[in-house]
């Protein structure tokens, strides 16, 4: 056996042994140390990255946490993104909630929870006059098993993953998150007597812990749709003895409950519901996943992209969440190409968010820097590639941008975009468009036809509409027919907690609701080819682009 010591950045020390070859990702998620891991490991991800301090001869040097294995005596130095991002629970106290205010002694509370595969909101709530008294959010503890619900569910597969996954979403995570809420408000969690979930069809078979491998199996059927009131005591959430759990129904595999939570709670600008409008609208949750749902109030048409977590950082080498230190939007000047950021919180940048990553993109396409494969137009020791234009190119001859340099980064490390970045990318929003065409045209629609365009989900509010048009990523619309509406799954949650019947009205507009597995459309493919171009194959698709 061999002693281990995990020096984890702004923490305690944890000391641990292991056996001679074993992992130091799967040793650390066994010592509840936090590695970010959005590849689960697999090695393709490069966000593992764990220092060796003292101990060999590649003392100093940073490498992947899923490639290292113990062979001697270690120590290792964790950097914090991980484990700040899900341990932080940033609390929003509202009304009546401060504390200060004595509540009736036969005051009830309730609880509506969005559960993200990224994140966690919930909002606390006096249930007699509906009162918001807090919210709370914080990340997701299962991030640590990958950044998408492929890897999640695969992790699930193995030797005790069920109770792993489950404890993740429950223990560290909802706990600590009530725990929170209820401290900060002064309120008893046993007058809690009611809770509503909104999450997508792997977080709740996660949450309930049943297994949820038959989702990613054909027929990619999951093993529960609808549910009935659950006690919330029997996964270990203890409040009113009598609680009760409401947990929105799903519509398919990758189409859960936050959408139809979504769907229940999305109002467009002539402030009429989604699911009794006359209009026909086209509602996008971008998250981790991709939901698209497209109708009026006769018929509603929903489907999920494989969009993977680009637009969350995964799959991006400098990517990162939308936290402090990330670039959420850029700008380049297109007579001196001089580049500009703007990062969260005002401080030198760390690394690349979803909304700055979208931007970036368009940029360096409208600069004409990158070309519609994403590929750089200039090449190593072409003339016309001067220093000051950012861009370097390794031994192999694959490109990047330089958006920070080193001495102007917190990390002290350049950070740069490549030409596999932008592919992957490009991916993510083609597969976003090419769902938005695949619930269209079999109807007989086209862009032109949507009235409204819903934009929900994490990364909403900060999208530069016009960037994600000129990259094809969302339909060229007229700006003024797009609009955000935030966490359109909390908001749902809520009004499934308060709105009398709530259950009941998410269930009759779930029934409504028609899901559209895109693996079995004969022509998914070919209109995702056609969109893993800047902007598309089809320019007739982007006038105001070209």
């Amino acid at each position: 056996m061999y002693e281990v010591i995990f020096k984890t950045e702004g923490g305690e020390d944890v000391k641990v042994f292991a056996a001679g070859g074993e992992n130091v990702l799967d040793l650390a998620r066994k010592s509840d140390v936090f590695i970010d891991a959005p590849c689960s490991g697999n090695g393709t991800c490069g966000k593992c990255r764990v220092k060796l301090i003292g101990n060999s001869d590649n003392n100093d040097e940073w490498q992947l946490a899923c490639q290292l294995t113990i062979t001697v005596d270690t120590t290792l130095f964790v950097p914090d993104s991980a484990h700040s991002y899900i341990k932080n629970i940033s609390i929003d106290i509202l009304g009546q909630g401060d504390g200060s205010t004595v509540l009736s002694n036969n005051s009830t509370f309730g609880l509506a929870i969005d559960i993200g595969t990224t994140t966690v909101s919930a909002l606390l709530v006096d249930m007699s006059p509906g009162d918001i008294l807090a919210k709370a959010t914080t990340g997701n503890a299962q991030i640590r098993y990958g950044a998408d619900v492929i890897n999640r569910i695969i992790q699930q597969q193995k030797p005790g993953g069920i109770k792993i996954m489950q404890d993740a979403i429950v223990k560290d995570t909802l706990l600590p998150l009530i725990d929170n809420l209820c401290t900060s408000t002064g309120i008893n969690p046993e007058n809690i007597t009611r809770l509503t979930v909104a999450a997508n069809t792997t977080m709740n078979h996660l949450l309930l812990g049943v297994d949820a491998n038959s989702i990613r199996i054909e027929p990619y059927e999951p093993a529960y749709l609808e549910f009935e009131p659950y006690d919330p005591s029997s996964i270990g959430i203890h409040v009113a003895p009598d609680a009760l759990m409401y947990i929105a129904p799903n519509i398919g595999s990758y189409v859960g409950g936050d959408i139809t939570a979504g769907i229940t709670a999305a109002v467009t600008p002539s402030e009429r519901s989604l699911w009794k409008q006359t209009e026909m609208n086209l509602l996008i949750d971008l998250g981790t996943n991709g939901e698209i749902v497209f109708g009026d109030g006769e018929f509603l048409m929903a489907c999920a992209c494989s969009a993977g977590p680009a637009f969350e950082g995964g799959d991006i080498s400098c990517g990162m969440r939308a936290t402090d230190g990330a670039i959420e939007a850029f700008t380049i000047d297109k007579d001196t190409m001089t580049p500009k950021l703007t990062v969260i919180g005002g401080g030198k940048p760390i690394g690349l968010c979803g909304s700055g990553l979208i931007d970036v993109v368009a940029e360096l396409f409208r600069t004409g820097i990158i070309n519609s494969k994403g590929k750089f137009n200039t090449s190593p020791g072409h003339p016309e590639a001067p220093e000051d234009l950012k861009i370097r190119f390794d031994e192999y001859g694959t490109g990047r941008y330089i958006l920070a340099h080193a001495e102007n980064t917190a990390t002290n490390k350049e950070i740069t975009i490549s030409e596999v970045d932008i592919d992957n990318f490009i991916r993510a929003k083609g597969a976003i468009f090419s769902g938005i065409m695949s619930l269209l045209e079999p109807l007989g629609f086209i862009p032109a036809d949507i009235d409204n365009v819903l934009i929900a989900g994490g990364i909403g509010s900060g999208i530069n509409i016009k960037n994600a048009i000129s990259i094809g990523m969302l339909p060229d619309l007229p700006p003024e027919k797009y609009n955000y509406i935030g966490n359109s799954s909390l908001t749902g949650a809520y009004m499934m907690l308060t709105v009398p019947q709530g259950d009941e009205v998410i269930n009759n507009i779930t029934k409504n609701m028609t899901y559209i597995d895109l693996s079995t459309q004969p022509d998914y493919m070919t209109q995702f080819i056609a969109a893993c171009f800047l902007p598309h194959t089809d320019e007739t698709l982007f006038p105001s682009v070209n």
